[in-house]
């Protein structure tokens, strides 16, 4: 692609860096590197439901595991491009779920927003804040390494149209039928990104031609 002048700037992945380490040294290329958005998010939660299932003793359900994950991706959705609201929010997530609003800002708090008004946390259990200290410490270290890597989170990217794209492909030449070999691989992946770029109507215009 490079040669034929079109240059890659980024890409976008998880945060497996096996890829970039290769492309660095075989090819000499600096590329910037985005995280995928629901792979980060995913990836959060699955360590939330993770603490839950390790350590049972800090009661942590699923009907407080839910919100959390909900609030996380709502955090970063909308401070894409943002970090250091990002990381303020981030900050501000765990301290808030337990009655903390200490380093809450009132675009994202109704206790900050209507300071003379009592709070409802109407998203937890019995509308009130979460009270298991442990929990909360074991919460708060858990999401250190995540509030310090804000910069890289306010700057998520999605894989979401290459997923789509492979599953495209995998429908006229699915892997377990081991098409790599065959001649017809080459005209179903063409005809897949014909489908892709230029819609359906690319099968009356080849009958055409």
């Amino acid at each position: 692609m490079m040669e034929q002048g079109s240059p890659i700037k980024t890409i976008e992945g998880d945060g497996d860096n096996t890829l970039m380490a290769r492309i660095r040294s075989e090819l000499g290329v600096n590329i910037k590197k985005k995280l995928d958005k629901n792979h980060s998010v995913k990836k959060i939660v699955k360590k939330l439901y993770d603490l839950q299932q390790n350590q049972k003793d800090l009661k942590l359900t699923n009907l407080v595991v839910k919100p959390l994950s909900k609030t996380i991706r709502y955090i970063f959705a909308k401070n894409q491009g943002q970090p250091e609201a990002l990381q303020r929010d981030l900050a501000a997530f765990i301290p808030h779920q337990f009655g903390d609003h200490s380093k809450c800002e009132a675009r994202f708090c109704g206790y900050k927003r209507k300071p003379g008004v009592k709070y409802l946390h109407r998203s937890l259990p019995y509308k009130a804040p979460l009270k298991n200290p442990a929990l909360c410490e074991k919460l708060v270290s858990m999401f250190e390494p995540i509030v310090g890597n804000a910069t890289v989170y306010s700057d998520l990217g999605s894989s979401q149209a290459c997923e789509a794209a492979h599953r495209t492909a995998s429908l006229r030449a699915p892997k377990h039928l081991h098409y790599g070999e065959s001649e017809s691989l080459d005209y179903k992946l063409k005809a897949t990104a014909a489908c892709i770029n230029e819609g359906r109507s690319y099968l009356s215009e080849v009958n055409d031609s």
